[in-house]
């Protein structure tokens, strides 16, 4: 598999900022983290059903672990919705920025991985459909689309 596109990447990045902005406590930072994940299965399964989610999150952890050694603590299962046993814990143990990278890096491997499988089009644009407030950096004016 290819390194992370830059575009995956900075958006994960933004999406992540987004959702933990303001909260400081480490359940706090956990939720606005789980909430992120639990958005993107909302949007994503509509287009790849949730057994196409399952083995999306199952390989983009798989690979999460192994940059992110620390991520290993954390059991990420995917339901009716994604829950991330563990992540409060990654927070108080490391830190919130290393929590957060760790998080970067999952939703950044999804995003790859929707890439190669649906498509980068179709991908970014169901991605603005959940965070409709962020850009992907793609456009020049700033302005989002659907």
């Amino acid at each position: 598999m290819s390194p992370p596109d830059a575009r995956a990447r900075a958006l994960s990045r933004r999406i992540i900022q987004h959702e933990i902005a303001g909260r400081e406590t480490p359940a706090d930072i956990a939720q606005g983290v789980e909430g992120a994940f639990r958005r993107l299965y909302l949007v994503m399964s509509t287009v790849i059903g949730p057994a196409g989610f399952q083995a999306v999150l199952t390989r983009a952890v798989h690979l999460t672990r192994r940059s992110c050694p620390g991520f290993n603590a954390c059991d990420v299962t995917c339901g009716d919705t994604v829950v991330m046993r563990g992540i409060a814990e990654l927070i108080e143990r490391e830190g919130a920025a290393q929590a957060s990278a760790a998080a970067v890096v999952l939703l950044d491997n999804i995003i790859t991985l929707l890439c190669s499988f649906i498509g980068e089009d179709l991908t970014f644009r169901l991605l603005r459909r959940g965070w409709t407030g962020l850009s992907d950096g793609a456009e020049s004016s700033g302005t989002e689309g659907a």
